[in-house]
């Protein structure tokens, strides 16, 4: 198993200039959200236990949503209402480069 592994592990890592493997933007990926969950966990839990009540309500109310719904809920809201949007219906793709034969 172990010789399967230091033959092929390149390939799932691989990056060439303009794309990365799966597992590389996974990992990548992870790395950004915990650091930016991390970066954001520490304001929203002093605001939260605040004394001042125009600071706690939003994260209270922020909390209440997000734990109170299923994944799954906010997904289809997220996706759905987002294409319901007016300037997402309306923005085009970026233009694709012309290959020159």
């Amino acid at each position: 198993m172990i010789d399967i592994l230091n033959e092929f592990w390149r390939a799932f890592l691989y990056w060439d200039g303009q794309r990365m493997s799966g597992l590389a933007v996974t990992l990548w990926l992870l790395v950004a959200s915990v650091g930016i969950g991390f970066c954001l966990a520490i304001p929203l839990a002093v605001a939260r236990v605040s004394k001042k009540r125009w600071l706690s309500t939003p994260v209270r109310l922020y909390t209440y949503v997000f734990r109170g719904t299923p994944l799954y809920v906010q997904l289809l809201l997220i996706y759905t209402g987002m294409y319901s949007l007016e300037f997402v219906r309306s923005h085009r793709a970026a233009p694709r480069v012309a290959v020159v034969q």
